[in-house]
């Protein structure tokens, strides 16, 4: 009984042991109707799946978006925070609604995912052809705090588009906006996101609804006035009732730190994801076209944290 009872308290020791020496990571994505959810969770399997983790474990965590990442990493209740990139410019430059706070000299990238494009959907039978048509009525551009509310809100600034213009500006959350759209509450819905999407894809099948376009030179505006702005455009027939490529802008998913993180956690952590790139591409379609050259490009305006820039060298990626 007593070498019994000696084997439990041993089995204890060790578990615990084990456990007092895991480390955790908390990780920013968004609403769990996006791509940022599913593709955080997917990270984290592939963390927890790998040789790497036995000491490292990370928990996807819902949240308002991009700029509410930003605010929680620098409160260090994140870890880890996957934003739109023209996000991670403003915060690391210290621009736009980070003014106030200046540069965010902390910030740090780990890579980058896959490319998110200013999506804006109306009604069919609403007679909209184009932005300039939207005039007069409600455009529904997300809560504040949210990428897709700051990403329409440099829209509107670069082509010089005055609020006022519009009937109102609301800010209806991604998974309430399509069934206002489709209620007519609203007459146009704005999305900025990796394609294709389950939420616009709702909206597509919900009531009839179709993407607008905008003009080249619209596109070509927008891009001068904001450089982290790429151009994009949306592939014909990935969604109802929409059989033309849709012309358009967009930016990059990335995935952030701060230099706050130990630079073993964030070796791990990347040499964990891209040691099974190829798996990860097979979770979702918006992930079908990652490669490691343009996750190490694309979109990335902070430095890389040395944990990340280890391996890259390691690998022969980066001199």
């Amino acid at each position: 009984m007593l070498r019994l009872l000696g084997g439990i308290l041993s089995a204890l020791l060790i578990t615990q042991s084990a456990y007092a020496q895991s480390q955790f990571l908390f990780m920013g994505t968004g609403s769990v109707t996006g791509i940022y959810y599913p593709t955080g969770n997917a990270l984290c399997r592939i963390l927890e799946q790998s040789d790497y983790g036995r000491q490292l474990t990370c928990s996807a965590e819902s949240s308002g978006g991009s700029i509410d990442n930003i605010d929680a990493l620098g409160r260090k209740e994140l870890d880890l925070a996957i934003v739109q990139s023209d996000i991670q410019w403003r915060s690391f430059f210290g621009q736009a609604e980070f003014t106030n706070q200046g540069p965010n000299v902390e910030l740090r990238s780990l890579f980058s995912l896959y490319p998110e494009t200013f999506s804006l959907l109306v009604r069919s039978d609403s007679g909209i052809e184009s932005l300039a048509d939207l005039y007069g009525r409600s455009l529904n551009i997300g809560p504040e705090g949210s990428g897709q509310h700051a990403t329409s809100l440099l829209m509107l600034d670069a082509l010089n588009i005055s609020s006022e213009r519009f009937a109102s500006l609301k800010q209806y959350k991604p998974d309430e906006q399509a069934r206002a759209l489709c209620n007519e509450r609203v007459d146009g819905i704005v999305y900025v996101v990796g394609h294709p999407n389950t939420s616009l894809r709702e909206a597509t099948t919900m009531c009839e609804t179709r993407l607008i376009s905008l003009y080249d030179q619209q596109v070509n505006t927008i891009i001068d006035r904001f450089p982290f702005f790429t151009r994009a455009s949306i592939p014909e027939l990935i969604y109802a009732n929409n059989a033309n490529a849709v012309n358009t802008f967009g930016v990059a998913a990335t995935m952030v730190t701060t230099a706050q993180l130990p630079e073993e956690q964030a070796y791990a952590f990347v040499a964990a994801i891209f040691e099974q790139l190829e798996y990860l591409k097979s979770l979702h379609p918006a992930l079908g076209q990652l490669s490691a050259t343009k996750m190490l490009e694309d979109g990335l305006s902070a430095p890389l944290h040395p944990g990340a820039l280890r391996y890259y060298r390691e690998r022969g990626w980066i001199d």
